[in-house]
């Protein structure tokens, strides 16, 4: 039996939400989930070949944002909310004709002090695991220990010898650029 579009589109939502909640849901029983959620059953090969389709298209997505792309997003989204809590947490008259923020209790602002305090350690950590605080120039040091340069800064070498017309520009500089690193 044929599947419309739209049919199969809301098949692929409704197994993407059951796969965000179990991830290792097994064949049979998102079979079931389907058939008591939806009415109608469905073949396990059909099933299988979506929960592929829909992986490899969670994976696609997620390939597709750069990291750092990523993290501006996340920071936005931590400033938007960084904001309204701090307007809770530090109250002030005129917060109730800007933004008409009744005043809050005690309790509100610690929470929101709280959620503040939580949203600044989880982006720090994420910017940790990101390697945003990774000493680059520690790294570079340690290529040029080994001899080895990468791509960009070869080439950016190569330029600067051109600017300066201490060199023909010329591929053979490289090699000897090379040698005097690995001297050193």
């Amino acid at each position: 039996m044929k599947i419309l579009p739209e049919q199969e589109e809301f098949l692929q939502c409704y197994i993407r939400d059951c796969l965000a909640l179990n991830p290792m849901v097994p064949i049979r029983k998102m079979q079931e989930l389907v058939l008591t959620n939806t009415g109608r059953s469905i073949s396990d090969k059909y099933l299988a070949r979506l929960m592929l389709k829909i992986r490899r298209q969670v994976v696609f997505q997620s390939d597709q944002k750069k990291i750092n792309e990523r993290l501006a997003e996340v920071r936005e989204k931590y400033r938007v909310l960084s904001d309204q809590s701090s307007r809770i947490a530090y109250w002030r008259m005129d917060f109730l004709n800007l933004y008409g923020l009744q005043e809050p209790s005690l309790r509100e602002r610690l929470a929101a002090i709280k959620t503040m305090a939580y949203l600044e350690t989880a982006l720090l950590k994420t910017e940790l695991y990101a390697g945003m605080f990774e000493n680059k120039q520690l790294a570079i040091e340690q290529m040029l220990e080994q001899g080895v340069l990468p791509t960009e800064l070869r080439e950016q070498v190569i330029g600067v010898f051109r600017t300066w017309k201490l060199a023909p520009a010329t591929r053979e500089m490289v090699e000897p650029m090379e040698l005097v690193v690995a001297e050193k």
